[in-house]
């Protein structure tokens, strides 16, 4: 029985953080895989070759090795062993089940602050700041969403 893409996820995302805690090094395997994710997204071609079928694993472990030179050994060890399972194609979703268990454990909410004008970024703190301490959180993060159409406030969500 093959597994969902949100299982593969959460098994792979829960697998990397749990061995990121008991090693204590959950902040470091949290930037680095942010950082991951940035570059994933904005090269989106890095996921597709290192999932292509006809590629050498030769030729994709090579690629890999260019590309995780500058991560933690734990982050390394982790994205070998998504290419050696052919799980590279799940890469983003696994970093968002990562990131959302980091969350849950950090005690960090994300949410988008809609506005009738763009917020500057420290507004947007203040009022993340604001929520993180009504709500007994250590942050929030808040994305800035505009809307000409409110007449004024926030709309949070």
């Amino acid at each position: 029985m093959a597994l969902s893409r949100e299982e593969i996820a959460a098994r792979y995302g829960t697998a990397l953080f749990d061995y990121a805690q008991d090693n204590k090094v959950l902040d470091t395997v949290y930037d680095e895989m942010m950082e991951l994710k940035k570059a994933a997204v904005a090269n989106p071609k890095f996921i597709s070759v290192l999932s292509d079928p006809i590629l050498s694993s030769k030729d994709k472990k090579s690629l890999l090795t260019a590309v995780e030179k500058d991560f933690s050994a734990e982050v390394q060890g982790f994205l070998n062993l998504l290419l050696e399972y052919n799980r590279f194609a799940d890469l983003i979703d696994i970093i968002d089940e990562f990131a959302l268990l980091y969350d849950d454990e950090k005690k960090i909410a994300a949410g988008t602050a809609t506005t009738a004008v763009k917020l500057d970024d420290d507004q947007l703190k203040r009022l993340g700041d604001s929520y993180a301490k009504k709500y007994d959180l250590n942050a929030v993060r808040l994305e800035n969403k505009v809307d000409p159409s409110i007449l004024g406030g926030v709309v949070s969500k």
